[in-house]
């Protein structure tokens, strides 16, 4: 055997292995590459039904969140309306317009500031409840006492029940101020 056939033989087992070695590992490529397709796959299902399940969660926050703000705006209007009623009549008493504040608008006040007590105890922060009864305590020896107290202070607590919910509402553009002349 001279050195050229064990050239030739050599190559021949060479050739014959690498070429094997060259079909394993050209089909190991191919496999992997389907098995990495297929967990991709897997993952981007798992990760896509999480996704889902969050934004539904979300939009039930949102909801939730939503429907309570629409609450406070309600019951805030409710506030407001009963407020400017007995501020007005007490205004009218106190310009000489009428001699004391009609029992409609006493009873209206009565029952209003007991319901107006719950609603904002049910859907509000503590801020805002003090503010309410800070105001509602200084108008009940006003209405029922006939004490005599100023337009100023009246005004006063009801701008800084007003301020109170519209911070709680999340109106933070600053508080709301008297400018007026009176």
């Amino acid at each position: 055997m001279n050195i050229e056939e064990v050239f030739k033989v050599a190559l021949a087992v060479i050739g014959s292995l690498g070429g094997g070695a060259l079909i394993v590992a050209a089909f190991a490529n191919w496999l992997g590459g389907i098995w990495a397709k297929k967990m991709l796959q897997n993952e981007r299902a798992l990760h896509s039904e999480k996704l889902e399940n969050l934004k539904k969660e979300l939009d039930i926050i949102k909801e939730k969140d939503l429907t309570r703000h629409h609450d406070k705006l309600l019951i805030y209007r409710d506030v407001v309306h009963m407020v400017c009623e007995i501020l007005r009549e007490l205004e009218a008493v106190a310009a000489g317009r009428q001699e004391m504040i009609t029992d409609e608008t006493e009873r209206n006040f009565a029952l209003n500031r007991n319901k107006s007590y719950g609603y904002i105890s049910l859907t509000s922060t503590q801020e805002v409840m003090d503010k309410y009864n800070e105001l509602i305590d200084f108008l009940i020896p006003v209405i029922y006492e006939n004490r005599q107290e100023s337009w100023v202070n009246m005004r006063q607590r009801a701008d800084n029940l007003l301020n109170a919910m519209r911070k709680d509402l999340g109106i933070n553009e600053g508080e709301i101020i008297y400018r007026g002349q009176r």
